[in-house]
């Protein structure tokens, strides 16, 4: 994973709080996080110590949706939606593996065999 952004509407919406403060996690939940939501660029230990990746994204994104669910709430769905949703394992049997040319159109409809909408996927 690498973010868990809300929208309305198709508008994603950004740093809605950027003042609001992260909670480090540890033990099991930090572990679970770290799994499946890794910091790419951080060791396990300085991610265990650090979590900016976390706190960039919960600041960034999770606050925009902090009326429906809390910070631990947030990363829990994400994680929820993932598993939910196995896009990976979806992609590779379509044949959408890294190094490899694809379609927006392709990916989207692959997208949508398993969530069942058009997701809204940009370029940068």
């Amino acid at each position: 994973i690498h973010g868990f952004w809300p929208d309305i509407k198709g508008t994603v919406l950004n740093n809605c709080n950027p003042d609001a403060s992260y909670t480090t996690v540890t033990g099991d939940k930090f572990y679970k996080r770290n799994k499946h939501w890794p910091d790419l660029i951080l060791t396990e230990a300085a991610s265990l110590k650090h979590q900016g990746f976390w706190a960039y994204q919960f600041k960034k994104h999770g606050t925009c949706c902090s009326d429906l669910f809390n910070q631990e709430k947030y990363f829990d769905l994400a994680l929820i939606l993932k598993d939910r949703f196995d896009l990976l394992t979806t992609f590779r049997n379509k044949g959408i593996i890294p190094k490899s040319t694809h379609t927006i159109n392709k990916i989207q409809k692959t997208i949508r065999t398993v969530t069942g909408v058009v997701p809204n996927l940009s370029c940068t």
